[in-house]
């Protein structure tokens, strides 16, 4: 049977190529031979139950430990603690007789009253074990609060009887950080300490697959397609979805789908036209994000977010962008965009006032021999913002958004056949495009001007020396948005100009 990438539910390595799940949960072991309890935190669909099975798998083969994952998603839906608890035990049986070692029996709970059915269940099958339990919770987040609290409570009360009569270890998955739990909100910046919880457990964060893992995974790509991988592949994949374990499967997958027929060696421009196709038809996560952008607070904040604003948003309009890793707190401690996928695709979807007003057609930027002119995609530019960016100004939800409008325009080059091979923002105020089409390339570097800023084009020249000279192209604009109250309109000021870099490079300077 052909192994496919996995977009939906755990991987099993027999049907789906596949990412050593453990490799990506550091000290894990230590936890557990320390007899602790851990609690695994990552956002939706980046591999969770999948590290938990593995995790059990590679336990119980060693013979050291009984390990069995049980989910607690049937008390989901549940706000009674006592139909929860009915519920998952009953669920549970399932689960242990399809992973328990031959030589361990499937328990019979014990009669317990509510509120006491889980402890007692727990307390019986370690005492039934040959060795030591681990049990894996997963879903700890999808528990109602009093249904978690429970729970909670009956772990902590059996912890005392470790290990003859009650689990070794503990580890629970879960969406959200043990103090998102109890608050029910996104975490400032600084980290609750674990026991908020009300259990003394550590906290692990899965993170997305290293640049190592994303080549490990494409090298399925390869046996599924009998094509060689280049190495820029593998690079321009872990840029678009800084390794986001969903993303790398379906933009593999989409390749894999479409490779029939197909000679050469499988290059970043196929990994591009894949997140283009990814985008187009969406499906599974993208699908989500889309839906949950339907809540209005969720849209203002990931308005805020594109347009670089220099506030952050409120933690509870992000909940729901957090929980799907759509979003993420960066390390200098602002919040942006996971990765240029989501940014792309988010740019897409918002704001839909702005995306209405550009024109239709065949773009006039394409030549008769299927090139990029630069001068005249420079040319439809000027006259779209001299007609509409006034009004583009003063209608969008955030003033900052020119720098998303002038992406959204460009993202028209795509639907000609051409591609956006990378949009991505690097720092405030800047956002860098590279659009080639037909052989012909153009690379833009995006600034806006806000009140008592410096003058930002000797920088921006210096970054555009930079983007040509990394990209090896020779096309450059510098665009600027100038922000400032009591500027002329848009209409007045706009205007394009050859300026050179401090390279020497003749490039476009746009004021806008």
């Amino acid at each position: 049977m052909s192994r496919r990438f996995n977009t939906a539910g755990p991987n099993d390595p027999a049907r789906h190529h596949t990412v050593p799940a453990l490799s990506r949960v550091p000290g894990v072991r230590e936890i557990i031979e320390q007899g602790s309890y851990f609690i695994l935190h990552a956002p939706r669909q980046t591999g969770k139950t999948t590290a938990l099975l593995d995790l059990a798998a590679a336990l119980n083969r060693e013979g050291k430990y009984v390990a069995a994952v049980l989910s607690l998603e049937p008390g989901a839906a549940l706000t009674s603690i006592d139909a929860a608890e009915l519920a998952m035990l009953d669920s549970w049986r399932y689960d242990l007789a399809a992973y328990l070692p031959a030589d361990v029996s499937v328990p019979r709970w014990p009669d317990a009253p509510q509120g006491n059915r889980i402890g007692a269940a727990l307390s019986a099958f370690a005492q039934e074990a040959p060795r030591p339990l681990v049990i894996l919770l997963d879903g700890l987040d999808s528990l109602s609060r009093d249904v978690r609290s429970s729970l909670v409570r009956q772990i902590r009360a059996g912890k005392l009887r470790r290990p003859r009569a009650f689990p070794w270890s503990i580890g629970f998955a879960s969406v959200r950080e043990p103090r998102e739990l109890e608050a029910g909100q996104a975490p400032p910046s600084s980290r609750a300490p674990a026991s908020s919880t009300g259990l003394d457990a550590e906290v692990l964060t899965l993170q997305g697959f290293s640049r190592s893992e994303v080549a490990t995974l494409l090298q399925g790509l390869e046996e599924r397609t009998g094509l060689e991988l280049l190495p820029g592949a593998v690079e321009r994949a872990h840029e678009l979805t800084q390794g986001h374990p969903f993303l790398v499967n379906a933009l593999a997958q989409r390749i894999a789908d479409g490779a029939d027929g197909r000679k050469g060696p499988l290059t970043a421009v196929d990994i591009e036209r894949a997140k283009d196709l990814l985008l187009d038809r969406r499906g599974g996560l993208l699908d989500e994000i889309s839906d949950r952008m339907r809540d209005g607070k969720l849209r203002a904040a990931l308005e805020q977010i594109l347009a670089e604003s220099q506030r952050e948003p409120p933690a509870e309009d992000l909940r729901g962008g957090i929980d799907l890793g759509l979003v993420r707190r960066m390390p200098d401690g602002t919040i942006a965009l996971a990765n240029p996928i989501f940014h792309a695709l988010v740019a897409r979807l918002l704001p839909g006032a702005v995306r209405s007003v550009f024109p239709v057609g065949q773009p006039a930027w394409v030549g008769p021999d299927g090139r990029l002119d630069t001068d005249r995609l420079l040319e439809a530019f000027l006259d779209f913002w001299r007609r509409h960016g006034d009004a583009l100004f003063s209608s969008a939800p955030y003033g900052e958004l020119s720098p998303l409008v002038l992406t959204a325009f460009l993202n028209r080059v795509v639907k000609s056949g051409g591609l956006i091979e990378r949009v991505y923002a690097i720092g405030r105020g800047r956002m860098d495009v590279c659009i080639r089409q037909g052989g012909a390339a153009v690379a833009l570097v995006v600034k806006v001007r806000r009140d008592r800023d410096p003058d930002p084009i000797p920088e921006g020249l210096s970054q555009v020396d930079e983007a040509l000279a990394r990209l090896g192209i020779e096309n450059g604009w510098l665009v600027v948005f100038d922000r400032r109250k009591g500027v002329s309109p848009v209409s007045q000021r706009l205007g394009a100009a050859k300026e050179k870099t401090p390279a020497g490079r003749e490039v476009v300077l746009v004021r806008a």
